[in-house]
């Protein structure tokens, strides 16, 4: 299973940077009327990431921490975000946010 080589670590990066790129995107969109979801392909920005991780592994661990946590929403290709993602979004701290 593609999941069992990554680390913890490097999972809450993936998820951290998705997480974040997401409410950037979907700030964007509020602000000059665009559609709030978004194709789902188009997330890999995982900056800091390091090397060694196909984009079927990120996808995985993305795909899994929606299931778990609810906070977005997957259906195929596109990609948005729940009402209780919004809800956890407004906090000062979020469940994605990497604690070192």
């Amino acid at each position: 299973m593609a999941l069992a080589k990554i680390a913890e670590s490097d999972k809450k990066t993936i998820i951290w940077n998705f997480m974040e790129e997401l409410w950037e995107n979907y700030l964007n969109a509020l602000e000059n009327n665009l559609s709030t979801k978004f194709n789902f392909m188009d997330f890999f920005n995982f900056g800091i990431l390091k090397d060694g991780f196909s984009e079927n592994d990120k996808i995985s661990v993305i795909k899994q921490y929606a299931k778990e946590k609810g906070y977005i929403k997957i259906t195929r290709t596109e990609v948005s975000v729940t009402k209780k993602g919004l809800e956890e979004f407004q906090k000062d701290t979020h469940d994605w946010d990497i604690h070192i």
